[in-house]
C-alpha cells in the first residue's frame, strides 16, 4: 500500500507545508515476514542514521520482541521511501483487542520507554506528517505510546486525542553544588545514614554488571525486589508477571544493557536495569526493597550509579516516564534533571471510539 505524502499532507489537520521533494515520498505498509525481514536486513541501517533513536529503537531490542509476538499479532513495518531509497519507518504490531476490534501499537511497546521514528529523515515534520496519516488508514485502532512532544512525530499527533507524561533525564556529572540548600542537606543526610551502616560493620557493595552472565544473574534479584514492591498493584507489575519473556529480551540484548546493584551483606536491596546507545543510558527498571525505605536505598543506589557512569564517560542519565505521585516527582528532582515529555495518542478508526474511552485518552 503507498500514498504520496503530498496527499496526506492535503488531507492531514493544520495544512503543513511539505518539503519540496516531498511528492517523490511514499509509505510501504509491510506485514508478516516482509516487515521481518525489513527488520533483520535493513532496520540497522536507518538505525545508524538517527541520532536522536534510542535503545528502544535498536534492532536487537525490536527483533526480541518480534520472535515474542502472539500467534494472533503481526508484524508490520511503515517504510517511508524515496527515490533514494527508504528515509524513515515505524515498527508496529496488530493484533485484535479484548473487544475484538484491530488495535495497533508500536513493537515493544510498553515496555519501550520512548517511541521515535528512524532513518535520516525520521525528523523531517512533513515524512513525519504522511506516516502518522498512513496509519489512520490501516483500519484500525491506533495507539501511540511515550513518543517524545519534541519529535516531529510528536508534534504531529499532538493534533489527535492525547495525553502528556513527564520526562526526566539527568546530566552527568551531577553538580550537587548547583542543587538547592535543602537539596543538598538531604543527600548528605542520606549520606552520612550510609556512611554510619558501614561505620557499624556492615559491607556495602555497589555493582555494575558487564557481561550477558552477570546481567542474568542480577535480573533475578531485580525482578525479588520488583515483586516485593508492586505484587498485586496492576501496573506495576507488567514486567513481572512475564520475567522469563523479559528475561530472554535481555539475553538478546546484553551487549546494550547493565544492571546496577546495591547489597548489604549478601542482600541486594536495589537493583536498576538501564539501556545504553552512545553515552546515554536510560533506566528501564529500577527496584528496591520496600522494607528498608527508612535507609532510601533507591537513592544510594542512583548516587553511586550516576558516579559511576560519569566517570565511565557517559553524558546522560534519562530516568524515563515519571507519574503524577509526589513521591516520584520528588524522587527524581532530586537530581536536578532536565524535563521534557512524551506524548500518548490515539486515533480511532472509522468504525468507533472504542479504544480511546477503554484507554482512557481524553
Amino acid at each position: 500500500m503507498t500514498k504520496s505524502v503530498a496527499d496526506a499532507l492535503m488531507r492531514g489537520p493544520g495544512g503543513l507545508t511539505p518539503l519540496p521533494s516531498a511528492s517523490s515520498v511514499t509509505v510501504d505498509v509491510l506485514e508478516g515476514p516482509g516487515a521481518k525481514d525489513f527488520l533483520i536486513s535493513q532496520w540497522a541501517a536507518l538505525y545508524d542514521q538517527t541520532p536522536m533513536a534510542t535503545p528502544y529503537q535498536s534492532p536487537v531490542w525490536l527483533a526480541a520482541h518480534a520472535d515474542l509476538l502472539p500467534p494472533t499479532a503481526v508484524l508490520q513495518i511503515l517504510v517511508a521511501s524515496s527515490g533514494a531509497g527508504p528515509r524513515a519507518a515505524l515498527a508496529l504490531v496488530q493484533d485484535r483487542g479484548l473487544v475484538g476490534r484491530m488495535e495497533v501499537q508500536p513493537l515493544s511497546a510498553p515496555d519501550a520507554e520512548y517511541i521515535r521514528l528512524v532513518g535520516p529523515d525520521a525528523e523531517q515534520p512533513a515524512v513525519a506528517a504522511v506516516i502518522a496519516e498512513s496509519l489512520t488508514g490501516l483500519n484500525a485502532d491506533v495507539m501511540l505510546p511515550d513518543v517524545p512532544a519534541d519529535s516531529a512525530l510528536g508534534r504531529y499527533i499532538a493534533q489527535w486525542q492525547h495525553t502528556l507524561t513527564r520526562c526526566a533525564r539527568i546530566q552527568l556529572p551531577v553538580d550537587y553544588t548547583a542543587m538547592s540548600r535543602s537539596t543538598r542537606r538531604e543527600h548528605k543526610r542520606r549520606t552520612r545514614d550510609w556512611n554510619d551502616l558501614a561505620a557499624d560493620g556492615h559491607t556495602v557493595t555497589y555493582r555494575r554488571t558487564s557481561c550477558a552472565t552477570e546481567l542474568l544473574d542480577a535480573y533475578a534479584d531485580l525482578a525479588q525486589l520488583h515483586q516485593l514492591r508492586w505484587r498485586g498493584t496492576g501496573p506495576g507489575d507488567r514486567l513481572t508477571s512475564a520475567d522469563e519473556r523479559f528475561r530472554s529480551v535481555l539475553e538478546r540484548c546484553a551487549a546494550m544493557a547493565f544492571i546496577a546493584t546495591l547489597a548489604i551483606g549478601e542482600d541486594v536491596v536495589a537493583a536498576q536495569l538501564c539501556l545504553h546507545r552512545g553515552r546515554h543510558a536510560y533506566s528501564l527498571l529500577p527496584a528496591m526493597n520496600p522494607a528498608l525505605q527508612d535507609l532510601a536505598p533507591g537513592h544510594a543506589l542512583l548516587r553511586r550509579l550516576t558516579a559511576d557512569l560519569a566517570a565511565a564517560g557517559y553524558t546522560a542519565l534519562d530516568l524515563g516516564r515519571t507519574s503524577s505521585a509526589p513521591g516520584q516527582l520528588a524522587y527524581k528532582s532530586q537530581y536536578a534533571p532536565t524535563w521534557t515529555a512524551t506524548l500518548t495518542a490515539a486515533q480511532p478508526s472509522t468504525a468507533g471510539s472504542a479504544l480511546t474511552a477503554q484507554k482512557g485518552i481524553a
